[in-house]
């Protein structure tokens, strides 16, 4: 009778460590999506952006590529094609043909306009930010590249 009791027990306290142990895990889910309903909630829409858009210039892959000092922290505009989707940035392609010159974005759910909440991969998409550094990565082949990184205010889908 009191080894199973001690068991009960014992099955009982283990069962209050995993509960604990996982509110944290839990706690995070919930003040994520918290922030994400917060981000939901402050984007903007093309119009509401469109007062804004003559504060960016255009600036082509090779200048921001050649010259990273003269354009840091440049509020530039660029399209292209998304190759690769994450929750926090996107690899786009500025010249399809060309896939050394692929730009990251970094990005949050409020930069996206208005209902968007996801970018897909294979989408057009027109973007706004500011240009932050290069960061250097070892492509499939085994290749170190070179690619500007671009924090965004504001990316529109482009696709009809």
């Amino acid at each position: 009778m009191v080894k199973r009791i001690t068991a009960i027990l014992l099955f009982l306290f283990f069962i209050a460590v995993v509960v604990v142990m996982n509110f944290g895990t839990f706690d995070q889910g919930v003040q994520k999506v918290r922030q994400d309903s917060k981000d939901l909630s402050s984007q903007l829409t093309e119009t509401e952006f469109r007062s804004k858009m003559n504060n960016y210039i255009y600036v082509s892959f090779d200048n921001m590529y050649d010259n990273p000092q003269i354009y840091k922290n440049t509020k530039i505009y660029q399209r292209g094609l998304v190759l690769k989707s994450d929750s926090d940035f996107v690899i786009v392609s500025l010249d399809r043909s060309d896939h050394s010159k692929d730009v990251k974005i970094k990005y949050d759910l409020s930069t996206l306009s208005k209902g968007m909440s996801r970018i897909e991969v294979g989408s057009s998409i027109k973007f706004f930010g500011k240009f932050n550094t290069v960061e250097n990565y070892t492509n499939e082949k085994g290749r170190t590249i070179t690619r500007p990184v671009i924090n965004a205010n504001f990316i529109q889908s482009i696709d009809s």
